[in-house]
Formats: C-alpha cells, structure tokens, sequence
C-alpha cells in the first residue's frame, strides 16, 4: 500500500515546486474568484479520481498541466491502477469532504471507498483519504498535486 500510495503521489506530483514558482499567490481571495477556484478544483478531483476509477489514461491526462503530463508515463499510470486494485480493490465511491485552510494553495479532501474480495471471496470494504492540491497559475485552476494518504 505504500508503495501504491509513494508511487502514484510521485508520479502526479513530480513537479510541484515548478507550478509553485508559477503560481499567481492570490489564494482563497474571496468572493465569485474564489467559489469558481473552488468549483473547477472539486470538477478537477472528480475528473482524476473517474479516470483513476476507469484506469482512463487519456482522461487522467486532461485533468492534468502540460508539464505534469510529460511526468506520468502511460504505463507509470496503468501499473499503479493495477497495483491499487490489486491491494484495496475497485474504487466503488467517491466524495468531496472537505478543504483544508491552508495559504495560496488549495487542499482538498475526498474520502474514496475502495472494495474487494478476500481469500474465501467475502467483500472488504476499505476507505483512503484523497488529497489535492490546486492553486490559480497564470489565471487558472492548476493541479499541483494529489495522491491517497
């Protein structure tokens, strides 16, 4: 599980200090700005966890920036799905939580029920925390990061 958990925070995050560097530093300002920052970073988390549902590589990539795009090879993406499924089981739900009060970056928390299959196939049912990160660069909402905790 840490593996999976170290693996997949890697790839997605490689570059968080380059879109940090980038970053506009205009946070949780308030106001329409700051319910639309928030509104395309839940649609930008949905979109990652769907994709990381549906093992959806091309999907997975639209939800990420350019340079971040370059980081997470095809099959970098599709071995960490197996190996997730493989150790918690399917995605079967996810939902938004909550976002931490954190300064110029937003961290956003989903709670994701995974489910599976034991040796004798009895269900066990698992939930992971989410995290992601997004801040405003050049004027829009950017993953910086993300990964299970």
């Amino acid at each position: 599980m840490k593996r999976i958990t170290a693996l997949f925070a890697a790839v997605v995050a490689g570059l968080v200090f380059a879109s940090c560097a980038t970053s506009s530093g205009h946070g949780h300002a308030g106001g329409d700005s700051e319910d639309s920052e928030l509104e395309r970073s839940l649609e930008l988390g949905d979109e990652i966890l769907a994709s990381f549902r549906a093992g959806d590589y091309p999907r997975m990539l639209k939800s990420l920036p350019g340079p971040m795009q370059t980081k997470l090879t095809e099959d970098d993406f599709k071995s960490t799905c197996s190996d997730c499924q493989d150790t918690l089981g399917e995605i079967r739900e996810y939902e938004y939580a909550f976002e931490l009060d954190t300064p110029v970056v937003r961290n956003l928390i989903w709670r994701v029920g995974f489910e599976r299959e034991d040796s004798e196939g009895k269900p066990v049912a698992q939930d992971m925390l989410f995290r992601l990160v997004t801040s405003t660069v050049d004027g829009e909402v950017k993953v910086l990061s993300c990964g299970f905790l």
